[in-house]
């Protein structure tokens, strides 16, 4: 299957530069293709073009397969998994369903070996090497056989003789009918006869296509460049993109027809699954979306699995990779316990104690902070690796991302709710809170839902944000609820009735609210007072609700506001990993 371009270019939505110039070009089945250049020419944009892989910014024409994949430079594997696991995770997802599981094993191992890494099976992806990490991106995209393949830089940060098995590699698939493209910086000569089309690249324009050695010397010599008996054909043509007055040369011979290959009858009608960009009438680029076309194997039956199918897959990756992840759930364990211990001791007994009002709030507010600030931050740590996987896992149609969607949110819910109530019952218990069933249940019930609330923001942040910018942003998005969520106590019977509706967009403000409801209200008896003189204003629980101003607040009310703040915060979640997606 080839994939043909025409009057393609790309204009940088920030800077508004063009870094793809109108190039057109061809690239055929059975043939190893390597687009050329300098850093800066624009090899990587225009493979993330072609591929699809970027959409916005785009104009002009292109007609590519389906069933194309893309491997990006930096090898995105999933960690805490080995090879094996990891090549039948795959093959489960992108195999026909009618295969079953010795069908999937004979197609893993085949793979493996084929690709020299059968001593990897059960090697975790993060002890493996830079070759054999590449190696294995390659394995997993061909498990569903497709029949275009693209590739960004496959032999950056790797040595000679790695560069050289993966180039050999890729000139042996593209054998069997697979049309490959690829991007390279500076070939060595050796490596540089393994291809067999080459497309250069300067300033973001096509100044060569053709065939490799050979035919780049009669084209360079046509065009007045003779290359040195001594020097490696493709240092020489990286050399002659520094002078402006050479690319401008050599993109006139390509324009005048004076190459040893150019793709031709660019003027067909393209074939159905053709992706038109066009620019927008304000001068803005529009994307024209592609068609919705199935994923089918080489023998027409449907490769993406169903719905139930990939929920679970991911559901047990997820799983997996939790339960072998011991150190982050060691850390997460006895910051918990160790943050539980403190702040339990800390408040001990206060809540017996009718003088202590103004501990008993804090003992409110601590707990609403800490779940809110953890829950927050965690995600955003860890989360924008896991969009990088999500991204070129859903690109390359592994799985859909609602699947995706349920089964993470499925996952992550019993570890954090296990986490979070042994952090809630050494609070409960520490500060002297009467044991009666249902109010500790509603005390870890508003706690969890709080930390559901927080986790869904982090992870809106984390898949928005790199993991720089989302420790910056995720506690300046947090700062406006901790101070609606603790605005006008003191004050809160004659406070505004514009700034009662205002503090109620606080998820934390809710989660407070109901902490104290229930910690004072549910009938409570009247607290213990030492005090020698009277009165003891606080030591009726009814006394501190009516202070205040929430004595008529039924508990379902800041209950259902948490509920909607975690419908609004799961679906914006949702969202921006739809968003991301499509970048």
């Amino acid at each position: 299957m080839e994939v043909w371009f025409e009057g393609l270019s790309y204009t940088s939505p920030l800077s508004r530069r063009r870094l793809i110039d109108d190039v057109s070009g061809r690239f055929l089945p059975g043939q190893l293709t390597a687009i050329l250049g300098p850093s800066g020419a624009g090899k990587t944009t225009l493979l993330n073009a072609i591929s699809g892989f970027r959409r916005s910014g785009m104009s002009g024409k292109l007609s590519v397969g389906c069933r194309s994949c893309y491997i990006a430079q930096e090898d995105v594997l999933a960690p805490m998994m080995s090879a094996g696991e990891l090549m039948e995770f795959a093959a489960k997802l992108k195999l026909p369903s009618s295969y079953n599981y010795k069908q999937r094993t004979t197609v893993v191992e085949e793979l493996l070996h084929t690709l020299g890494l059968e001593d990897c099976f059960d090697t975790r992806t993060e002890n493996l090497s830079g070759g054999q990490r590449r190696r294995l991106s390659i394995a997993l995209e061909l498990i569903n056989n497709p029949p275009i393949l693209f590739l960004d830089e496959p032999t950056s940060g790797l040595d000679t003789v790695a560069a050289a098995q993966i180039i050999r590699l890729l000139n042996k698939l593209s054998r069997a009918g697979r049309t490959i493209v690829c991007t390279i910086h500076q070939p060595s000569a050796s490596l540089f006869e393994l291809f067999d089309r080459v497309y250069v690249m300067a300033q973001g324009r096509c100044i060569y296509q053709g065939g490799s050695s050979a035919h780049l010397l009669y084209y360079l010599a046509a065009n007045g460049f003779v290359c040195p008996t001594h020097y490696s054909i493709a240092d020489y043509v990286i050399e002659l993109t520094e002078d402006d007055k050479n690319i401008e040369k050599l993109s006139e011979g390509i324009r005048n027809g004076k190459t040893a290959w150019f793709c031709k009858d660019l003027d067909q009608s393209p074939a159905p699954n053709t992706l038109a960009l066009t620019n927008g009438n304000k001068g803005e680029p529009e994307v024209t979306e592609y068609d919705k076309l199935d994923c089918e194997d080489l023998l027409g039956v449907r490769v993406c699995a169903s719905f139930w199918l990939q929920f679970t897959a991911i559901l047990s990756r997820i799983f997996l990779q939790a339960r072998r992840n011991k150190v982050g759930l060691q850390i997460q364990f006895y910051h918990h316990l160790g943050c539980g211990l403190a702040m339990g001791l800390m408040f001990h007994d206060k809540a017996t104690d009718g003088t202590e009002f103004f501990n008993q709030m804090k003992f409110c507010m601590g707990i609403i902070l800490f779940i809110t600030y953890t829950q927050l931050m965690v995600p955003i740590l860890y989360y924008p690796f896991e969009v990088k996987l999500l991204k070129m896992e859903h690109f390359n149609q592994w799985y859909q991302m609602f699947p995706y969607y349920a089964a993470f949110t499925v996952a992550k819910f019993p570890y954090m709710a296990l986490l979070n109530i042994l952090y809630l019952s050494l609070m409960y218990s520490l500060s002297g809170l009467p044991w009666e069933i249902g109010r500790f249940s509603l005390f870890c019930l508003i706690g969890i839902m709080t930390a559901l609330v927080a986790e869904a923001m982090g992870l809106t942040i984390g898949a928005i944000f790199s993991v720089t910018n989302g420790t910056a942003v995720g506690p300046m998005t947090m700062a406006p609820f901790f101070g609606l969520a603790q605005y006008g106590f003191d004050f809160a019977r004659t406070m505004h009735p514009w700034m009662n509706h205002l503090v109620r967009m606080s998820f934390m403000r809710a989660g407070v609210v109901s902490i104290v409801l229930t910690v004072f209200g549910m009938d409570r008896d009247l607290l213990e007072c030492e005090l020698d003189y009277d009165p003891c204003h606080f030591r009726d629980p009814k006394v501190v609700l009516h202070f205040l101003d929430i004595d008529k607040v039924p508990l379902f009310r800041p209950l259902f506001d948490l509920f909607l703040s975690l419908c609004f915060f799961r679906l914006t979640f949702y969202l921006a990993l739809k968003w991301r997606l499509r970048r």
